[in-house]
């Protein structure tokens, strides 16, 4: 089981050190992309399992101390290549194994030995340096990189670049502190003898918030504030839940507040409404 463990921190190892798996190559340098541009391909469901199947995505691998079972990742990586501002792809191959190569004809079904990305309407991000707000799944990487390019493409041809510094203009003592004051502070400043019956029921909203340069609460983003019930998602302002999370938000003393792109990034706030966090919180 050891060689499980390890191989999943590398895969974690590598999103906090800066890179990527997914690369572009420009001007004779190599930079780190923030997300895969196949993503954005409207077949993109369909691409995504031919190339899987290529490298037995669903296979289980045996080796002498380990099990691993490699369908809990994204298991490729891409390569990508601008020309004369046009954007390629130029290679996919295995995330582990040197040994498997996937080959553009089998996923195209092309003789070209690249592919010119015309789907590509929008912004790709690149990104150097050790990550400021280190975040991601096992597939994809959301972190916040201290030097960002945005490379602004129509119908595959590069038509503007765009570079940012980004940083954590301050932390927040309160949500850095020992998580369990920080968890015990929410939920027990929740009313819960005022809410409806939990039984069977487990409830998350999700509250995001836009703060102010030093960290105090300017507003409540009512567009990105839910609740997850089951498989429904509801952003009425008026469910008593959310605006119980909401109520809650308007307490926390202060907030990170992190520019990227020359803006302040929105924080967030998550609280899970159960039978166990009432009984575990509640007075």
């Amino acid at each position: 089981m050891k060689k499980f463990i390890y191989i999943i921190t590398i895969i974690f190892a590598t999103m906090a050190n800066g890179q990527s798996t997914d690369v572009l190559i420009w001007k004779s340098d190599t930079l780190n992309l923030y997300s895969n541009p196949l993503e954005l391909k409207a077949d993109w469901e369909q691409l995504n399992q031919v190339i899987t199947s290529q490298i037995g995505l669903n296979r289980v691998e045996k080796s002498k101390d380990s099990v691993i079972l490699s369908y809990l990742w994204r298991n490729y990586k891409t390569e990508w290549f601008i020309e004369n501002d046009s954007l390629y792809l130029t290679d996919l191959s295995s995330l582990y194994s040197s040994e498997i190569s996937i080959g553009l004809n089998k996923v195209f079904s092309t003789t070209e030995k690249r592919i010119f990305a015309d789907w590509v309407n929008s912004s790709l991000t690149t990104f150097r340096g050790t990550c400021i707000v280190c975040r991601g799944t096992h597939h994809k990487n959301t972190s916040i990189y201290p030097n960002e390019k945005l490379l602004e493409f129509k119908n595959g041809v590069l038509i503007k670049t765009t570079d940012y510094k980004n940083s954590v203009l301050r932390e927040s003592k309160f949500s850095s502190s020992d998580p369990n004051v920080y968890l015990s502070f929410i939920y027990r400043n929740v009313e819960w003898s005022k809410l409806p019956d939990l039984s069977n029921k487990h409830l998350l909203v999700w509250v995001s918030v836009e703060p102010r340069k030093n960290g105090k609460l300017r507003n409540i983003d009512w567009k990105n504030t839910f609740l997850i019930d089951g498989s429904n998602l509801i952003d009425d302002p008026k469910n008593t839940y959310i605006k119980e999370a909401v109520r809650i938000a308007k307490k926390i003393p202060e907030w990170n507040v992190v520019i990227r792109h020359d803006k302040i990034l929105n924080q967030d706030l998550k609280i899970v409404f159960d039978e166990h966090m009432k009984k575990k919180y509640g007075r």
